[in-house]
């Protein structure tokens, strides 16, 4: 899962109107006070592209073995409806995906339908590399969305993609390892442990391990986004409330970058497992055969985590917290691509898969929480699992709002490459968390003048 920006609603509105309207609280899993919105006629109503339309379009998403399967089962329904159309679904290759796009876009032959996440968005919504989807979804369309998430897909009142779902983090424990520990688990939000008893944890479960401790879910240079909680459950921020001003290279940032840097340097997290580093096979592997006791990541990943070990051996519990607590902003959204002959057609096959029916669909089966009104994720039935997606609904409510409106704008994506870079010099012992802290905010000032 790679990241991108995007802008809120209305002429006037800044990124920080994605936060007003509810991000980071109840509003934005549409739980029950929105359970009596229903669905708008525009969301479900026949479309307007015929049964006689021809087109052939591509599809591509993460490397998620279920999610393909899905996807393929959702564009099987669609072409039944629209012989003329064929759609391949292909998967995003690993890496970086902002290099890997953009060289795409570059030689015209970016696949039609991309899914992106929320801190990628903006970027290619301001320079073209995704189209702008109003004149093809018709009026009221996202007036069942979740009004944060509706607005975080819009550049300048455009809307540049389709929210499908969202996603966050929690902690993946191995239950006969803790046990045997002697460890409690938090049983609330509000008991979570803070972060010296989850370091005091870490130390325990190395020494029991003879290897590491626990592994986090980084993935690749589009994933440094997801240290930010550990930034912004200490008091910190990346930017002040203007959103251009650095606001890292403090005693507080400084701390954050060292906390988890120590991670590395006393072993609890394999060397392997820093933000350039780490792939999601190898992180459930280390979790699966033992070598770590913990597991930091997010929901979409339970149902590979159920094939590599028994669900009887593992369960979640709460991110760690220190003055407050934070987790990560995850989700994706369906985009259009500068690149497609046919926008009207892929515009059409994403009202589809997005439509409630099949977002429902994709949610309860693939493990993600809904963005439409009509769907709160406390009616969500889960094919599986459905005890951990409670719990990873309700972490969901402590996405910083703050940390929110950063990864959503237009110039995240610069920002996060300096993230990765920065970050993983530390991670890796190449730098000292002062130096990270100070390079950190040099390269946040050039990235958005």
């Amino acid at each position: 899962m790679f990241s991108i920006d995007r802008i809120t609603t209305g002429p006037s509105l800044s990124r920080r109107g994605l936060i007003a309207a509810g991000l980071g609280g109840a509003a934005l899993l549409g739980v029950p006070a929105l359970a009596a919105c229903s669905g708008s006629s525009a969301a479900t109503s026949p479309t307007a592209v015929g049964s006689d339309a021809k087109a052939n379009l591509v599809l591509t998403s993460w490397q998620i073995p279920t999610d393909i399967v899905t996807y393929k089962k959702l564009v099987a329904e669609y072409t039944a409806a629209h012989p003329g159309v064929t759609i391949t679904v292909q998967e995003t290759p690993g890496g970086d995906f902002n290099q890997w796009f953009t060289t795409q876009l570059a030689g015209g032959s970016a696949p039609d339908i991309v899914r992106m996440t929320w801190q990628q968005i903006g970027r290619y919504a301001e320079n073209g590399g995704v189209v702008p989807l109003d004149s093809y979804l018709g009026s009221g369309y996202g007036d069942d969305f979740i009004p944060a998430f509706w607005k975080a897909a819009q550049l300048n009142g455009s809307v540049h993609g389709v929210p499908q779902h969202t996603d966050t983090f929690a902690t993946y424990y191995n239950k006969a390892m803790i046990a045997d520990l002697g460890i409690q688990i938090p049983k609330t939000l509000d008991a979570a442990w803070s972060l010296d008893e989850f370091r005091q944890i870490l130390v325990k479960i190395k020494q029991k391990t003879g290897k590491y401790a626990m592994v986090y879910g980084f993935g690749g240079v589009n994933t440094a986004y997801r240290w930010l909680p550990f930034l912004y459950m200490s008091g910190g921020k990346l930017l002040e409330q203007d959103n251009k001003t650095p606001a890292i290279n403090n005693a507080i940032g400084v701390a954050a970058i060292d906390w988890f840097a120590g991670l590395y340097r006393d072993g609890l997290i394999p060397a392997s497992n820093s933000i350039k580093g780490a792939n999601d096979a190898n992180t459930i592997k280390s979790f699966a055969q033992g070598d770590v006791g913990l597991m930091v990541y997010g929901d979409w990943i339970m149902a590979d985590v159920t094939k590599a070990i028994s669900q009887s051996e593992w369960d979640i519990t709460y991110m760690p917290r220190d003055k407050t607590a934070a987790s990560d902003l995850g989700g994706n959204l369906l985009t259009v691509s500068q690149s497609s002959k046919n926008p009207a057609v892929a515009a059409d096959v994403i009202k589809f898969i997005c439509n409630s029916a099949n977002m429902k669909y994709f949610c309860e089966n693939d493990l993600f929480l809904p963005v439409r009104k009509s769907l709160p994720a406390s009616e969500m039935h889960f094919v599986q699992l459905q005890p951990q997606m409670a719990l990873f609904t309700e972490q969901a409510t402590t996405i910083p709002s703050d940390m929110a409106s950063v990864e959503t704008l237009p110039a995240f994506n610069a920002i996060q490459a300096v993230l990765a870079d920065q970050l993983d010099l530390c991670f890796t012992g190449q730098q000292t968390a002062t130096v990270a802290a100070k390079n950190i905010s040099d390269g946040i000032s050039q990235a958005v003048k």
